[in-house]
């Protein structure tokens, strides 16, 4: 029996969208394969009704979907298998949290990319076509960290027999480029240091005198300070006690959790950023709400390492200073690690371990609650 033919004013439009009649007022209706009718708003436009039908279609009247699916049962879209590989990669690998985050932004972006590809239809093409996308106009490092993202992902669904080739390592990866931004000079660091608030000085002379990084400087508490009952001098030095130190970026190694000496110009630091606030860290100020908890922080008074690494830009930017270049180019709160470093360097002093370098020599390396701590040689910057 030959199927009845659809009114004129039907014909054209997806399987299941009719225009009627209802009580009047013309309507558009969707029948689903299940036989249930769904009657659209009033005001559905042709053009909105014809739209939505045909995505549905897509997706659930396809017959070569089903028998994709049917052929190969883990031969499915990238959306089905990436919150799998998210899962598994949180589980399995020990990335710090802003890395963590980082892989779940990429995720994201491939999935609004190329979520509804079924994994054994991408290539290199697919490869090709994200890169452009979301690397632009980018470095050659991101560029090659977008490649490793990819080779990742990809490693997880072969894994996951979802693949079967790692087209990302068909890629080749850019020439490294050499550090694009310009060194912090000492002049430089006088004349933001001066124009500063008192959280961003302490964060400046804490990463000065310690050779550590913002992310590190941000989560120095009081209670990393370890006090001695009396003063003792080391290779000459007055110490006071020591500042423990974990590096983020190196949190495997052995010399990631360092003992630096408490001399007089750190104790002045660290003296100099107690106020009438209570805080458990030692750079802190009271935000514009006082009981809201920043992103990547625990305590309302902590002040998180992208806000001191914004402020001591945007006060460069307002001091006039390194106008003469791009943006990209000019020195960040990162660059003041470089500069502490070569001050100590200049003083005879080794700044690899203050560092926590993993190849650095090191004068006492001793366990503690099981875990494995770097002291290193006495030294100060004087500001």
């Amino acid at each position: 029996m030959a199927p009845r033919r659809r009114m004129t004013q039907n014909a054209g439009l997806p399987t299941g969208l009719n225009q009627i009649k209802k009580r009047g007022v013309k309507r558009w209706r969707y029948r689903y394969p299940s036989g249930k009718d769904v009657y659209l708003p009033v005001e559905t436009t042709r053009h909105d009704a014809v739209e939505a039908a045909s995505l549905f279609n897509a997706k659930y009247r396809n017959p070569t979907i089903s028998l994709i699916e049917r052929a190969d049962r883990y031969n499915k879209p990238l959306e089905y298998w990436l919150p799998k590989i998210l899962r598994r990669v949180r589980e399995e690998e020990q990335m710090s949290s802003d890395t963590q985050k980082t892989f779940e932004a990429d995720c994201e972006r491939l999935t609004l990319l190329f979520g509804k590809t079924y994994t054994k239809a991408i290539t290199l093409r697919h490869v090709n076509e994200y890169l452009e996308k979301y690397c632009t106009g980018k470095s050659n490092n991101v560029y090659n960290r977008k490649i490793s993202f990819l080779q990742k992902v990809f490693t997880y669904l072969i894994d996951e027999s979802a693949m079967d080739l790692n087209f990302a390592d068909q890629k080749k990866k850019k020439r490294k480029e050499g550090k694009r931004r310009k060194r912090l000079t000492a002049e430089a660091f006088k004349l933001i240091h001066e124009a500063a608030s008192v959280y961003l000085k302490v964060a400046m002379e804490l990463s000065m005198q310690t050779t550590h990084a913002v992310l590190e400087i941000s989560r120095i508490q009081y209670k990393d300070c370890v006090w001695l009952d009396k003063p003792v001098v080391e290779e000459g030095m007055m110490v006071f006690g020591y500042l423990r130190i974990h590096r983020q970026k190196t949190e495997e190694k052995e010399a990631s959790r360092v003992e630096i000496p408490i001399t007089k110009e750190l104790k002045r630091v660290i003296e100099r950023s107690r106020d009438r606030l209570l805080s458990p860290y030692i750079v802190h100020r009271r935000g514009r709400y006082p009981k809201r908890v920043g992103e990547g922080c625990d305590h309302p008074t902590q002040v998180a390492s992208k806000y001191i690494s914004r402020e001591f830009s945007k006060l460069r930017d307002q001091l006039g200073l390194f106008s003469e270049l791009s943006k990209i180019e000019r020195p960040s709160f990162h660059e003041i690690r470089a500069l502490s470093a070569r001050a100590y360097k200049d003083g005879g002093y080794d700044p690899q371990a203050r560092m926590a370098h993993s190849d650095a020599k090191s004068t006492k390396v001793y366990t503690e609650n099981h875990k494995l701590w770097t002291r290193v040689p006495p030294g100060e910057i004087a500001i």
